[in-house]
């Protein structure tokens, strides 16, 4: 409702209310602002507070409100598989009746939420009047300004392969899922099922999960990045380098990102992507911590791939990435990386300069 996450919004990788209101707003009125979390032209209480009042909100309780979809729909996935206790039994063998129906849940929520966003930005009438606020003025799904844009095809290639990976993303996530319940079900992992049993323990957990996810995106993302040089391999001790040529090179086919790029990656990527769901391996959970941080996972990258400024979901940060490769590996919260690694890239500065020679920001810069 306050200002004061916004900056956290406007950098991340997610899309919400405000967005979906500041899209449609601005095809009437192309100087409409969004700045309150229910799309209101300013937020309902209050602009701004101090710095350290701003930080405060934002790891407490701002950061959180960012990924509400991706926790209603953790909710909403529970209560389909989970509140009839009936699952522990039916999930102690692989089955195929309940196995496809977690594949069709997943499958439906990637069509609906990935889908959703690539019609309202790309694919329909919304599109034509944020053109103003692509970063790369290009469409990366057609040839000429004359081509449409479909759900499902586009005239450069693009969207398909972005569909196809992303699919195997998804299915990948279903397949977690699947074995999770299996493990839970059939003994092998300790986890609880009465969320207010342990409170305090419940909901610490809960809230780490919002800055768990974005300490792991960033360590596993630079992982596969040249950790020396971008033509070294195994052979001189660059891991990174390797896995960047044979499986993360394909993430950065879609240099000018859309909704469908967020999980277009090779299926190893994928499986170290997603290996932020594997905690409960480590600390008992209840089934809600587990699906909040798979579709953590699923959902977040949406926004933040589609290339648009605002009023559209803004990732200029992670877009500065795919641009140009080797700056802002993750994101700014909770612990700035880039920054004190010297791989920080402003998009201001950059939008100023045209270029991002001289704007490596950081200790090591």
């Amino acid at each position: 409702f306050f200002s004061p996450f916004l900056h956290l919004v406007q950098r991340g990788m997610t899309y919400g209310i405000k967005t979906v209101v500041g899209v449609v707003k601005v095809q009437s009125d192309p100087t409409a602002k969004t700045a309150g979390f229910w799309g209101t032209t300013d937020p309902v209480i209050g602009k701004d507070w101090s710095k350290t009042a701003n930080t405060v909100y934002t790891y407490c309780w701002g950061a959180h409100c960012g990924h509400a979809l991706e926790f209603v729909v953790a909710l909403v996935c529970y209560f389909f598989f989970f509140a009839n206790e009936q699952w522990q039994d039916e999930c102690k063998d692989f089955a195929f009746s309940w196995v496809s129906n977690v594949v069709a849940f997943n499958l439906a929520a990637m069509l609906l939420f990935v889908g959703f966003w690539h019609w309202l930005v790309y694919a329909g009438t919304c599109a034509r009047g944020l053109k103003l606020y692509k970063f790369n003025p290009a469409n990366p799904y057609t040839k000429s300004e004359s081509d449409d844009v479909g759900m499902f095809s586009s005239t450069t290639g693009n969207l398909e392969r972005e569909i196809f990976y992303t699919t195997l993303g998804w299915l990948q996530s279903a397949t977690l899922q699947c074995v999770f319940m299996w493990l839970w079900a059939s003994g092998r992992v300790e986890f609880y099922t009465d969320f207010w049993s342990c409170p305090v323990y419940s909901l610490l957990y809960l809230h780490a999960i919002t800055y768990w996810r974005e300490i792991h995106f960033y360590c596993c993302h630079r992982a596969i990045h040249p950790w020396f040089d971008r033509k070294l391999g195994l052979l001189d001790g660059d891991v990174g380098a390797f896995m960047y040529r044979h499986f993360h090179s394909l993430h950065h086919k879609s240099y000018n990102p859309g909704p469908w790029s967020g999980l277009s990656m090779h299926p190893v990527e994928h499986f170290l992507y997603y290996s932020c769901a594997w905690v409960p391996l480590l600390f008992a959970a209840h089934p809600i911590h587990f699906l909040y941080v798979k579709f953590h996972a699923d959902i977040a990258p949406i926004g933040g791939h589609d290339g648009y400024d605002e009023p559209s979901a803004n990732g200029s940060f992670h877009w500065l990435h795919h641009a140009y490769y080797e700056c802002n590996y993750g994101v700014p919260f909770p612990i700035d990386f880039d920054k004190m690694f010297g791989t920080l890239v402003d998009y201001a500065e950059y939008k100023e300069r045209g270029s991002i020679r001289g704007l490596l920001k950081g200790a090591a810069a």
